[in-house]
């Protein structure tokens, strides 16, 4: 032990790059900083736009010490994360963690950056830091945040991976605002150099993230954090609202019998339809489309003609959207059947909802998007759908991502040392396993269009009744967990792993509409709580990732039920929803190659 102090001493004495606090790099780093001006050197990068941003190369003097740091790491407890903003692994505060080189890094950060940091970027801190490791595996992201929460005013990043490469992704990537101040598109990306310090001033438009790793081979390894200080005023305006395009049905009447497969128009077959809705809530038609017509529509959403229009804001959504005057004609058809007055009344019939204004106070309306999704789309949730208690929870978890994981978590957890595969592997089986669940409810019995043929409605009642055997299942807006799962797939809540998704996740589109000022009906004394139906179909699934699905949450609930929409070709998905249910869609991996389509609509009384 006494040979312990000199070394320690010494160590400490060479913890940061001598040049750091030399003059002519602290001059060098003040005039570009303050001047916002961009400066590239081989051990200093400054940029300007869209915020200012640091990079100091070579930090750490000594290789052995970041070679002590990393062995260390790997005996410090670790929590895979994953929920709608982010996926990827992370330790506890490193506060708390007593090893001599982490305990080292931990007290030179707290004290002679912190001092470096506030005498050269002139932002006044406190004594206060946060600090953890991150490690980064294949399709794992950080989408796009901006850090801005509480008392934090730098955020860093010391990359640990050695020989990261623009191919493996993982890029810092950093975003411009519109003229809201909202994120729109990546500018500027950064890749994780081994040994570099990256920083920069928490503002209101720090917006940033870690792109999604693409290497199946490497981990993007770092320890992250933020320096604290004093409370700062945000200048930012108030968030517009994402107003819904509102429709009125048409007064067209369209013969659906030239669209929808014939015995989704039985009325046997209809009134099963609308008993299924009534218990549960939602339904899921197969072969709802006659093929012939689902397969010119398949292949004209290929078509060139289309025009995409990218929807955002990035820190809530990423996906396109079909500019509906650049449709093949099929396709306006297509839209036009699901505006008309007798679509209205067939979703009407399927689950007795006041979508047809039978009376002058009755204002049925709906919203229709054909999206278009590929690797790198996703939605967030929105905060305001959620109770403003609820909502500053929520921030609070998603916001945390250096935060500390409780002593009775961590024993529950696999440390660094271990692969995220089998964590990951672990997740993909509870969904697989939820999704062959799911049994189908529709006509798969091909109908015959010949009018001289007779058509058995019972015989077909039959066969769908037999494939799906209905338990009772209570109201998804009672939030209560399924005892069977039939048409959807249901994730059980009791898999801590993905519950903690199903409490965080959103779509803002939809959110929009939920938000919207509805009326609420009166029955009895009580209050029935407003809502509104989803109408989804969609197209070319086979490049869908094998565990992507749209799903359904209730974000104020820690263990609310969470309904998974698989992927399927040809299936008509209906899903009422209350207000406090949101649907979510969400990041699609690398993995995905090619594009996949979803018709959404949603109709309110």
């Amino acid at each position: 032990m006494a040979e312990e102090g000199p070394q320690l001493k010494k160590l400490k004495h060479s913890v940061i790059s001598d040049f750091i606090h030399s003059s002519n790099f602290q001059r060098s780093f003040l005039e570009n900083w303050h001047n916002s001006v961009d400066i590239k050197t081989d051990n200093l990068e400054i940029i300007s736009k869209p915020f200012r941003v640091c990079r100091i190369s070579n930090f750490l003097c000594n290789e052995e010490f970041m070679d002590e740091i990393k062995n260390e790491l790997l005996d410090v407890k670790s929590r895979r994360n994953s929920i709608d903003l982010y996926q990827f692994e992370q330790t506890s505060d490193l506060a708390s963690i007593d090893t001599e080189n982490l305990k080292l890094l931990y007290e030179t950060f707290q004290t002679d950056l912190a001092t470096w940091m506030q005498r050269n970027t002139k932002i006044e801190l406190n004594k206060k830091i946060s600090m953890s490791s991150s490690c980064y595996y294949d399709t794992d992201y950080l989408l796009c945040h901006d850090d801005n929460m509480g008392d934090r005013r730098i955020a860093f990043i010391l990359y640990l991976s050695k020989n990261w490469t623009t191919k493996d992704g993982g890029a810092l990537d950093l975003f411009d605002t519109d003229e809201n101040g909202l994120p729109r598109n990546v500018v500027k990306s950064l890749i994780p150099e081994y040994n570099s310090l990256v920083f920069f001033e928490v503002v209101d438009n720090s917006y940033h993230q870690v792109a999604e790793i693409t290497s199946s081979g490497k981990s993007r390894w770092s320890i992250n954090g933020w320096f604290h200080g004093p409370l700062r005023e945000s200048s930012k305006p108030p968030r517009p609202e994402i107003e819904p395009n509102y429709i009125q049905p048409t007064g067209d009447r369209i013969n659906l019998n030239n669209w929808v497969t014939e015995c989704y128009l039985f009325p046997g077959i209809v009134k099963e339809i609308q008993q299924d809705m009534e218990q549960e809530s939602f339904a899921f038609l197969s072969n709802f489309l006659k093929d012939d017509i689902y397969e010119k529509l398949a292949t004209d959403l290929m078509s060139d003609t289309i025009v995409w229009q990218k929807i955002g804001p990035a820190d809530t959504r990423n996906y396109e959207v079909a500019q509906e005057g650049t449709l093949p004609e099929l396709l306006k058809n297509f839209y036009n059947m699901f505006k008309s007055i007798s679509m209205f009344q067939l979703l009407k019939d399927y689950t007795e909802l006041d979508l047809v204004p039978e009376k002058e106070t009755m204002n049925p309306k709906m919203v229709i998007e054909l999206q278009r999704w590929s690797s790198g789309c996703y939605t967030l949730i929105c905060d305001k759908s959620i109770s403003n208690e609820s909502a500053a929870a929520l921030t609070e978890k998603k916001s945390n991502i250096n935060g500390c994981i409780s002593q009775s978590e961590e024993t529950q957890e696999d440390s660094l040392a271990t692969s995220s595969k089998g964590n990951k592997d672990g997740q993909k089986k509870s969904i697989a396993n939820n999704e062959n669940k799911i049994a189908e409810s529709g006509c798969n019995t091909p109908v015959s269009n010949k009018e001289d043929e007779d058509i058995d409605e019972d015989e077909i009642l039959k066969k769908i009744k037999g494939k799906s055997p209905r338990s009772k299942k209570k109201n998804l807006s009672q939030q209560s967990t399924f005892s069977k799962v039939e048409n959807l797939s249901l994730l059980d809540t009791d898999d801590s792993d993905v519950s903690d998704i199903g409490d965080y996740l959103s779509d803002p589109l939809d959110c929009s509409l939920e938000c919207s000022d509805q009326e609420e009906d009166m029955d009895d004394g009580n209050v029935s709580e407003p809502g509104a139906l989803d109408v989804i179909i969609q197209f070319h699934t086979i490049n869908v990732p094998e565990e992507d699905t749209i799903d359904y949450v209730d974000p104020k609930e820690q263990e609310g039920a969470l309904i998974h929409v698989p992927a399927k070709d040809n299936h008509l998905c209906l899903v009422y929803k209350t207000l406090g249910t949101c649907r979510v869609h969400k990041y699609v991996n690398h993995y995905c190659t090619d594009y996949f389509y979803n018709l959404i609509c949603t109709y309110c009384e």
